[in-house]
């Protein structure tokens, strides 16, 4: 009876096996990647797999891009005694400059304190979802990607300087993962910002019974977002003097108004709490799969929404063919309108916030999936995937139409959208 693809992915990274090149001394180099290329129905929007990290995608920038899923990354792991090991990670894909430098992913020591438990030091992989473990290895799964609305969700995701803990009991016919965790991070993003995480401290349980495998994760930290173009033109003109000075006056109107100025400070964009809640779980019989997740993220800072996303994906392994589905989802939970204005020109003061809290790149969105996945060679397949992506506004409101889509006409984002997204890709391993 086959295993789920991933856990063969996993020891392909974590062990010595088939695919990897023995250098000698006890280092193994392995590789993986994705060739993949996109075409999107509507000209008005860029379909990306995270909105923050790439700067441009299939759609309104070009018809056929190779931006969202091409990648390649190379790892390598020494082990310098029984007990200690060192791992490196190196992957190149579309960054938020809009090039391909390679970034280090991993980069940590373990060291095997008993037979079942593990710590790792370094740049290690916060254990936010099922697949962070192998976040950027497309091989690993059944789609052409994972599902953009919940893969997206948290900024932070790719990495962080940090410790873990791996923990594997065993209690009856349960096996179990028990990995806390501890780190800061700070990863850029589009355009020319970046998001910082401050002790982050999480947890990941999994545990697996025969053909389940059930998981949940908690983290919280401190984040800060750096966003020098939204400083300069939003909060240093017209926030901060109004709130700084009663008497001041933006093109002959008075804008001090108290409640506007509690609205600042929410978007302060300093030293908010974040957490994130995730949930998921996989049936694998070898022959039938069906897995899904569900996460919420919650934060104190108005600048960084609420969102809750999930999804829930099946498929047959019939030979070499590995057809599937799935269904995706993503909701805004944070306000995207503000009508608390009480100053003399609150009419105008509401508009201005509405207008900032309108046009985030995180708005509600569903996909519907069909794809199939074809093993045609050892360590290759091929996938093709159709996705029925449709985004919806918020009671109608300008700006809410845009889903995770990025470089969105003003058509685009003001109205509910359905597009068709055609994705085919390559993936290997080595």
């Amino acid at each position: 009876m086959k295993k789920f693809l991933s856990t063969s992915i996993i020891a392909a990274l974590t062990c010595s096996n088939v695919y990897a090149l023995d250098l000698g001394h006890d280092i193994t180099l392995k590789g993986f990647g994705t060739l993949g290329i996109v075409n999107n129905s509507t000209g008005n929007a860029d379909f990306v797999t995270n909105p923050l990290s790439q700067p441009r995608g299939a759609g309104s920038t070009e018809s056929l891009s190779l931006n969202p899923e091409s990648r390649i990354g190379l790892q390598m792991d020494w082990k310098a005694l029984d007990r200690l090991s060192f791992t490196a990670q190196a992957v190149s894909k579309q960054d938020a400059n809009n090039t391909y430098v390679p970034e280090l992913q991993l980069a940590f020591a373990k060291i095997k304190i008993l037979s079942n438990l593990d710590i790792r030091a370094g740049r290690i992989r916060p254990a936010f979802f099922m697949l962070s473990d192998y976040l950027d290895m497309f091989y690993a799964n059944p789609w052409v990607r994972p599902p953009s609305e919940l893969y997206s969700l948290v900024p932070i995701a790719s990495h962080m300087e940090g410790v873990d803990l791996m923990y594997r009991p065993q209690t009856g016919p349960v096996s179990w993962l028990i990995q806390p965790y501890y780190g800061n991070t700070k990863v850029a993003t589009v355009p020319n910002a970046s998001f910082t995480g401050n002790n982050m401290t999480g947890i990941n349980i999994n545990a697996n019974y025969s053909d389940f495998t059930l998981r949940g994760s908690y983290t919280h930290l401190s984040m800060n977002y750096y966003d020098p173009g939204f400083i300069k033109s939003v909060l240093t003109p017209y926030l901060s003097p109004a709130c700084n000075d009663p008497n001041y006056t933006y093109y002959g109107y008075n804008l001090y108004d108290p409640a506007l100025c509690q609205q600042q400070q929410n978007l302060s964009l300093t030293n908010s709490d974040f957490q994130v809640l995730a949930l998921g779980g996989t049936w694998d019989n070898g022959d039938y799969f069906i897995s899904g997740e569900v996460a919420n993220k919650q934060t104190t800072q108005s600048n960084v929404i609420d969102m809750t996303a999930g999804y829930v994906s099946g498929g047959a392994r019939l030979g070499k063919f590995t057809p599937y589905v799935t269904y995706s989802a993503s909701v805004n939970n944070s306000p995207t309108t503000f009508s608390g204005g009480t100053g003399a020109n609150a009419t105008l003061n509401n508009h201005f916030l509405t207008e900032i809290l309108s046009q985030f790149n995180y708005m509600d969105q569903d996909t519907k999936t069909l794809g199939v996945r074809y093993d045609f060679y050892k360590n290759l397949d091929l996938k093709v995937q159709w996705d029925r992506i449709d985004t919806s506004t918020k009671n109608g409101q300008a700006w809410t139409g845009i889903g995770l889509f990025t470089n969105t006409t003003k058509v685009f984002a003001n109205t509910n959208n359905a597009i068709d997204l055609f994705s085919a890709s390559v993936d290997f391993v080595f």
